[in-house]
């Protein structure tokens, strides 16, 4: 009996060292977004679609990271320049989901459309 209690914590203590997959475990996901107006919808969307990327290339320099990173669309929070919040009744439908990012607009107050973008960058 006692040779197999010896066994059993034997079993339990290599099976606890056997190394575990790091993907899931070391994956590390941060929140990013930029912001631009413009005159045009298209025009404010690709800006802030463009300032969405500058921030990712920054940070991917500033933080040394080489390796590939997984970008995904993240629905944004709206960074208005004058005001606090934006109303329900001030956003453009629809938003613009791509395959890496999330982007949504509404009327500014100094500019005819304001966009967010945001997205989910993991590594």
């Amino acid at each position: 009996m006692r040779a197999c209690a010896k066994l059993a914590i034997v079993t339990l203590l290599a099976c606890a060292a056997l190394p575990h997959p790091l993907s899931a475990a070391a994956t590390r996901c941060l929140i990013f977004s930029g912001t631009a107006d413009a005159i045009q919808r298209q025009k404010a969307i690709a800006d802030s679609q463009a300032s969405l990327t500058e921030a990712i290339a920054k940070w991917k320099v500033d933080n040394k990271v080489t390796d590939p990173v997984t970008i995904k669309p993240d629905k944004p929070a709206p960074h208005p320049y004058w005001r606090s919040t934006v109303s329900s009744s001030l956003f453009y439908a629809p938003d613009v989901v791509t395959d890496t990012s999330y982007t949504l607009c509404w009327r500014g107050v100094v500019s005819p459309v304001v966009c967010t973008t945001g997205a989910k960058v993991c590594w």
